[in-house]
């Protein structure tokens, strides 16, 4: 869906982003980051300088991993102390420990990226 959005005057078309989308890119850090095992050694240099530009952006991914991980422990703690409920309690710790494996790796890439300001 399109809307338009005045800019000084002149009318300018927008694309409306999907909220599912914006969701995911609010979430996944993966997307803004570059493979720099593909390509010629100028590409991957470049890929890597972009990644290095991107790592400043960790660690708010990282905290919202963290809150994640927090959210589906907190909710298999209530599933199994007030409802007794176990395997969705199971659930809840497995999806909880995946998050926090998430956060971890998004540290050790940033670790990764403060530390080595070049690849090549």
């Amino acid at each position: 869906m399109q809307r338009e959005k005045p800019s000084g005057g002149a009318r300018v078309i927008q694309a409306q982003e999907p909220m599912l989308r914006l969701w995911w890119r609010y979430i996944w850090p993966f997307v803004y980051f570059r493979d720099c095992t593909r390509g010629s050694t100028l590409e991957r240099v470049q890929s890597y300088r972009h990644n290095r530009s991107m790592r400043r952006h960790l660690p708010g991914f990282i905290v919202k991993w963290l809150v994640f991980t927090a959210f589906w422990f907190s909710f298999g703690l209530m599933f199994d102390a007030a409802a007794g409920l176990v395997i969705p309690a199971a659930c809840c710790f497995v999806t909880g420990t995946w998050s926090g494996i998430v956060a971890v790796l998004l540290f050790i890439a940033w670790t990764w990226l403060e530390r080595f300001p070049e690849l090549h």
